[in-house]
């Protein structure tokens, strides 16, 4: 059965403002009117061109190939559109409770994302804070003063990520579109051109990195965004494979396995360590028993032996004791013993 034309103007005009991209990205009225198309709603160029010039271009920000400086882009048919990078919003006027939201999410995301890409949502927490600042008998003002985002270990900044760059991988992983591009990779002096088959994004501390395939190769593998020299949106269709997030972490793929089994860490800890493990502990199935004569407690708890457990276990330091098993105790005393040798000079003096 055919579906219907929607004829709501109101409800036309939310959609495409929704489609309208902020500058420098752009979109011409023939994509428009398409996209409007696939979303129901029957409307021919000239109309839209008249919605858009008229009502929409007073009450937003809306930005105008036909105004533009360069004369070859006002003379290009058809006219593209964008916001203005400075628009406060392209969508109504968010609430307090959002407001907030926004600004504590900022917090966060700065110690996630790249600049670049936090720039692209700074018009959005400018209005939150905005929104925020003039409700000063607000509590929720208060609040958004005195809450902060507070890392557990000592952040890096993020990798510096071109804005193009991060728009065409997130265009290409969105659309399921072949990617083409340079890429500088640490074992390489020179750029490597490759056909990238992306399945996926996953920010890890500072760095943001695309998962993919390489041309017809079957195995999935890990770009940093930022060592991209330059990448291009192909025509071509991906093929992902039925790519799975949450399974495809589950296989540690960001955190190699030293095993495939599960251990039994079996370790001493410090009664400071000990009162933490209590409250934030490291798996359900953790046992904290204090240590006769002690004020040491006896920690078993079942965990993935992987490089992220050594490296939580070399953090804590004088903190913990590993018992068993011995390829985590030999793994670790190796390290501090290695550790400890750099600092020999010093030591010794």
């Amino acid at each position: 059965m055919t579906q219907r034309p929607i004829k709501d103007p109101l409800a036309r005009n939310l959609v495409l403002l929704r489609l309208i991209p902020r500058f420098p990205r752009s979109i011409s009225t023939v994509e428009l009117r398409d996209s409007l198309s696939a979303e129901g709603f029957d409307i021919n160029l000239r109309s839209l061109q008249r919605d858009l010039s008229g009502k929409l271009s007073t009450l937003f920000q809306l930005v105008c190939s036909s105004e533009d400086s360069d004369e070859d882009v006002r003379r290009a048919r058809p006219y593209r559109w964008s916001f203005a990078a400075s628009a406060q919003t392209t969508v109504p006027v968010i609430s307090p409770a959002a407001a907030l939201a926004m600004t504590m999410a900022e917090e966060h995301l700065r110690h996630v994302l790249p600049p670049t890409v936090l720039g692209l949502l700074d018009p959005h927490f400018n209005e939150a804070r905005e929104l925020l600042q003039t409700m000063e008998q607000n509590g929720l003002s208060q609040w958004s003063r005195r809450v902060r985002v507070v890392p557990p270990v000592k952040p890096l900044l993020p990798a510096v990520v071109e804005p193009k760059i991060w728009d065409d991988v997130a265009t290409a992983l969105l659309t399921g579109r072949l990617l083409k591009g340079r890429y500088l990779s640490r074992a390489k002096a020179q750029p490597i051109e490759m056909t990238l088959h992306p399945a996926g994004l996953a920010a890890r501390g500072a760095t943001t990195y695309l998962i993919a395939r390489v041309g017809n190769f079957d195995d999935l593998r890990h770009f940093a965004l930022h060592r991209f020299i330059d990448v291009v949106v192909t025509d071509e269709v991906a093929d992902d494979r039925g790519f799975d997030m949450p399974a495809y972490l589950k296989s540690a793929a960001f955190s190699p396995r030293i095993s495939d089994e599960a251990i039994v860490l079996d370790a001493e800890v410090h009664p400071q360590l000990a009162w933490a493990l209590a409250e934030t502990p490291l798996a359900l199935d953790q046992t904290l028993q204090p240590i006769e004569g002690s004020e040491w407690h006896s920690l078993k708890v079942v965990v993935p032996e992987d490089q992220e457990m050594v490296t939580w276990v070399l953090s804590q330091a004088e903190r913990i004791r590993v018992i068993a098993p011995e390829s985590m105790r030999t793994r670790v005393a190796n390290r501090i013993r290695d550790a400890a040798a750099s600092y020999s000079p010093t030591i010794s003096s």
